[in-house]
């Protein structure tokens, strides 16, 4: 068993000529809002608990989510006044955790992960990153990494070409997060820079979608059905 915490903050701007005004993770996909494909997973993983952490159309997806009860684990839903960003928004949400360690994952994009052996392989560490290798790098940040998998460094988004890139899904013990003294950053800029000497990487297969654009949100449509 394990907990998580699902990012869900963001606007959503590059998804707009679709969504309109509806958050990004509640975008209808495979006939239901996509952050249920989310929950189900992580359900199915054996997943206990899991956080929301909201701030754009915060009541208007917590009162969604009771009303369609879309899993019976444990919802937790914890609204920012104003953006944190990632970094803050994690940080927030990880006060809700009640274990050492968790998972967090964007609203966003959907993995083939094995969350429950992530969650297993990466106990006794500060933070683990999960990657994955895909073709075209180019609207990710790229990583790098030693043979037993410490991480070395990440590189902006804009590298074209295969490489293995972040999939926005972290390990995390709760202590790391939570004893940043600011309450507004980057997780990818200000926290995975300031502890990476500490920081594994977790490769897994099996798929990475990101429904941050048109051509993204019809591909998740077609895997997801």
């Amino acid at each position: 068993m394990f907990e998580a915490v699902i990012l869900m903050g963001g606007l959503g701007t590059r998804l707009k000529s679709i969504s309109g005004d509806t958050p990004k993770p509640m975008v209808p996909v495979a006939g239901k809002p996509f952050v249920y494909h989310l929950l189900k997973k992580l359900e199915k993983a054996g997943c206990s608990k899991i956080i929301l952490s909201l701030c754009y159309q915060a009541n208007f997806i917590k009162k969604k989510i009771l009303e369609d009860s879309p899993v019976d684990c444990e919802l937790v839903f914890v609204i920012e006044n104003s953006p944190r960003g990632t970094g803050g928004g994690i940080k927030l949400a990880a006060e809700f955790i009640s274990g050492e360690s968790f998972i967090a994952l964007n609203g966003d994009t959907y993995c083939g992960i094995d969350y429950l052996d992530f969650f297993k392989n990466s106990i006794g560490n500060d933070l683990v990153i999960a990657g994955i290798k895909v073709q075209e790098a180019k609207r990710y940040g790229s990583l790098q990494y030693d043979a037993q998998h410490n991480l070395i460094s990440m590189n902006e988004k804009g590298r074209s070409g295969p490489a293995t890139i972040n999939s926005g899904t972290y390990f995390l013990a709760k202590s790391a997060i939570i004893e940043v003294d600011q309450s507004e950053f980057s997780f990818e800029d200000f926290f995975i820079p300031n502890i990476h000497s500490n920081t594994k990487v977790y490769m897994f297969e099996g798929g990475f979608i990101d429904i941050g654009i048109p051509k993204d949100y019809f591909k998740a449509c077609e895997i997801l059905k």
